[in-house]
């Protein structure tokens, strides 16, 4: 049995201890000293009453229904999770509660960061390492845009005020903060210890490629959506954040996972990733809702297909309109279906 203080590693779910500067393949193994951060990681919906108070038994459920499926870890407080939407004490009692279902339920939680202001943001990760989180996702302050030179200073310093036995794992995410994480700035990132792993949801496959080929080979990269995976994979990248799987969570743990075995040949995979990305396309259509302006209305809408309990997001967000609803029904089918085959 791998101790909780022991760096590990998993391959088709199988921890294995591994020493410094291990190599799998071509590819550096990072350590974890807690839970790995690799494989599907679904986003959590910050569930509420209808009186807007957190509904705490609602997100217990929706790491539990994660749990289940076989994926191996989540996320807490994405930004379609409504990191920007919570108190301190909210966030502090969320942080803890989700933690303690993630480890009862065996899978890894990772606990956003991110806040306008760099203080609060070392608050949250100092606030989710004492919990036990295995991680912690961390964009640029948002409230103005930041230069490149202040980002890396931001994210020196975060990372300098933790202990270093809780992964990072930074968050590109350009419409939120106004600036984009380059392959040139992680020159620099990559010689921060705790730094393990980046959820990089600029797609633009120009930049999404130079990333991937640039750090792939170091650290964790995660695709800032799961149909992304499919290609992004291919490059070696190591896991993928859930959003559409919530339509069909054990289809979209599995693709996942066979992507990352280089089984993107298979008629299933291929099944699965059609699925997925017809689900995506749909929800971009110009005749939807703005996915930036409805992005908590979609994940509670999406998850709410998984059996999650989401209920509406915080005022002044609201949740999609019906006409959208009866789309990502009709979009979300054929996933559905590979999930229910399972």
């Amino acid at each position: 049995m791998v101790s909780d203080k022991t760096p590990v590693h998993s391959i088709g779910g199988q921890p294995i201890p591994v020493s410094a500067g291990a190599v799998l393949g071509a590819k550096v193994v990072p350590e974890f000293v807690r839970k790995p951060l690799e494989g599907l990681f679904p986003l959590i919906p910050l569930s509420l009453h209808q009186d807007q108070e957190i509904d705490f038994e609602g997100v217990r459920k929706s790491i539990e229904l994660v749990a289940a499926s076989g994926a191996p870890g989540c996320i807490v407080f994405g930004s379609m999770g409504q990191m920007t939407s919570v108190t301190e004490k909210e966030f502090d009692a969320v942080c803890e509660m989700a933690v303690a279902t993630g480890h009862g339920a065996g899978i890894a939680v990772v606990v956003g960061s991110t806040a306008s202001y760099q203080r609060e943001a070392i608050r949250r990760a100092r606030v989710a390492e004492r919990a036990g989180a295995d991680g912690s996702m961390l964009a640029a302050p948002y409230a103005l845009p930041v230069t490149s030179d202040w980002a890396l200073r931001f994210f020196t310093e975060v990372a300098g005020s933790l202990d270093g036995e809780m992964a990072l794992m930074l968050y590109n995410y350009s419409p939120l903060t106004g600036m984009n994480l380059t392959a040139q700035m992680w020159e620099t990132l990559l010689d921060i210890p705790n730094i393990k792993a980046i959820k990089e949801s600029n797609t633009f496959l120009p930049h999404f490629d130079e990333i991937l080929i640039t750090i792939a080979d170091r650290i964790n990269v995660f695709a800032g959506n799961d149909p992304a995976f499919f290609h992004a994979s291919t490059l070696g990248a190591a896991g993928a954040t859930g959003i559409f799987s919530w339509a069909g969570l054990r289809a979209g743990t599995r693709f996942v996972d066979e992507c990352r075995r280089g089984n993107h040949d298979d008629p299933w995979v291929r099944s699965a990733f059609a699925a997925l990305q017809h689900f995506s396309a749909a929800i971009r259509r110009p005749d939807m809702p703005s996915m930036l302006s409805y992005e908590h209305g979609y994940l509670n809408a999406i998850a709410g297909l998984g059996g999650a309990r989401t209920g509406v997001p915080r005022k002044p967000y609201g949740p999609l309109p019906e006409a959208a609803m009866v789309e990502i029904k009709v979009a979300a089918a054929a996933l559905q279906d590979l999930d229910a085959d399972l």
